[in-house]
């Protein structure tokens, strides 16, 4: 039997693994999208 600290690091290092492979996923999405383009104009016309 694996003590109970073992089982719960591996449950917060799984947890911070899928949040990362996620924030992976979604930021792609966004560059690709062409949002990011239209955030930088957005951005640009405020100055």
């Amino acid at each position: 039997m694996t003590p109970i600290y073992t089982t719960l690091l591996v449950l917060i290092a799984m947890l911070a693994l899928a949040w990362f492979v996620w924030f992976l996923i979604e930021f792609i999405r966004y560059i690709v999208s062409g949002e990011y383009d239209i955030d930088i104009r957005l951005n640009n016309l405020k100055r």
